[in-house]
């Protein structure tokens, strides 16, 4: 009867306020997100894909980058690759790298942590490279150069790249160069120079492409234009630098070019028609300078004056591969009293050269010469004191060849005498050009206390 009671109670309470299901029941209907409190817990990483990957190579040091997440949480990056962007969206994200140097990137990764602390598998970012160099350059576009000058134009490279780059140009005018460093260099020494071979129009302007390519492939290009102005004037063209550039010439101190003035007979030209000269045709350096009264009265050359320093190269029209160097100080007539100090030292000469005018007798004199393989080098010491009224100078030659280098020592101390050297109270000591250019040298507001000559080409106006 007990057990009878017993189990009526318990079916009463069964059905009643209590359930009937065993403990081990309860925990199999549990789900694995509820807590005790019935909060639901996120145990579900986020997702990434790559949507869009750095172009390479690239020459942008901070290259865009784009991926997607399942998820929004922070971002985490890993390897060489960073960013100021932290915090990702869900969906697609734009982020920009920081600054990266020149180099490939295969180790890059991404991640994103949501706000419940899952993480996603790190995104491998593709692999890309980083050419970091950027390229400027000395001149402007629509840049000049005139007839006969020499031409310059520095294509700068910047950044940390530091493998091969390569320079190469096109559509570019005959003789123009470009050097390993990226260096353009051309002097307009024919008349179709002056002409664009385009558009065959005078004066137009010719339109020049600069690559550079890496040692990987990549390139970069620069496209500018340059015209040629002035007129064609045939002739000897010599370039100047300032300092000593005998050895090996130094682009960056040329100060510009020049022609050497040259008779004409045919066109009735005279020389020489002073007291102690030869009359006639008869135009040699000698009978140019036509030194008399202790003047000289040149026939072809710049117009002397009181106050300036001349200098200039000379030829004959039918002995165009012989040329002198003339200089001369004051004006016959109106000079005043001067003393003038200086050295010429010439090199790589092919011809024996000499003093072939030197006013009042002596004082230009070649103090030593020595000859090696055909070339000869030479040194010469050129003391002047003129009274008022009158001029001094003197014409060293020939100098012959393409490679003769001329130092013209004008300040300082001498090399040959230890003697103070000194233009004394002109106002300026200018090289000229046939052409009527010319550069200042030395004098009171100007500092350059010697210079190199050499021949640079020869103009054909044909």
């Amino acid at each position: 009867m007990k057990k009878l009671l017993s189990t009526i109670l318990i079916l009463f309470l069964c059905l009643g306020i209590y359930s009937c299901s065993n403990k081990s029941d309860e925990d199999d209907l549990k789900e694995s997100t509820t807590t005790d409190n019935d909060t639901t817990t996120d145990t579900t990483a986020p997702i990434l894909a790559e949507v869009t990957v750095v172009t390479t190579p690239t020459t942008d040091t901070t290259p865009a980058y784009t991926f997607s997440s399942t998820e929004a949480g922070t971002i985490t990056y890993g390897a060489s690759c960073t960013s100021s962007t932290t915090s990702a969206s869900s969906g697609n994200n734009a982020i920009t790298f920081s600054t990266l140097s020149d180099g490939t990137y295969d180790n890059c990764t991404v991640m994103v942590t949501d706000n419940a602390s899952n993480s996603s598998i790190p995104l491998e970012i593709t692999r890309f490279i980083v050419r970091d160099f950027s390229i400027s350059s000395s001149a402007s576009d629509n840049a000049t150069v005139t007839f006969g000058q020499s031409y310059q134009y520095q294509l700068n490279t910047g950044g940390t790249y530091s493998d091969t780059i390569t320079y190469s140009l096109s559509n570019e005018p005959d003789n123009m160069t470009i050097s390993s460093s990226g260096l353009v260099e051309w002097t307009p020494d024919n008349g179709s120079d002056i002409t664009n071979y385009d558009n065959g129009t005078t004066n137009s302007p010719h339109t020049i492409t600069i690559t550079l390519t890496t040692a990987s492939g990549y390139v970069l290009t620069e496209t500018y234009d340059l015209t040629v102005t002035g007129t064609c004037v045939s002739g000897n063209v010599m370039a100047i630098w300032s300092g000593d550039q005998r050895s090996s010439t130094d682009s960056s101190k040329l100060l510009g070019n020049v022609t050497a003035y040259t008779d004409n007979a045919t066109s009735g030209d005279v020389c020489g028609n002073g007291n102690n000269q030869s009359s006639g045709n008869d135009c040699t350096a000698y009978n140019n300078y036509d030194l008399r009264s202790a003047s000289l009265h040149l026939t072809h050359g710049p117009t002397a004056s009181a106050t300036k320093g001349s200098i200039f190269f000379y030829n004959q029209y039918d002995n165009t591969s012989n040329l002198y160097l003339f200089f001369f100080f004051g004006d016959a007539g109106n000079s005043n009293a001067n003393t003038v100090k200086l050295d010429v030292l010439s090199s790589n000469n092919s011809s024996s050269d000499v003093v072939k005018v030197s006013d009042d007798g002596t004082e230009t004199s070649r103090v030593s010469q020595s000859e090696s393989s055909g070339l000869y080098t030479s040194s010469y010491k050129s003391r002047h004191s003129y009274n008022g009224s009158h001029s001094d100078g003197a014409v060293i030659g020939p100098y012959t060849g393409t490679d003769f280098k001329i130092l013209v020592d004008v300040g300082g101390t001498s090399s040959i005498d230890s003697e103070t050297l000194t233009l004394g109270n002109l106002d300026s000591f200018k090289y000229f050009s046939k052409d009527g250019s010319s550069f200042a040298l030395g004098g009171d507001n100007v500092s350059v206390d010697n210079f190199t000559i050499g021949y640079k080409t020869t103009v054909s106006c044909e």
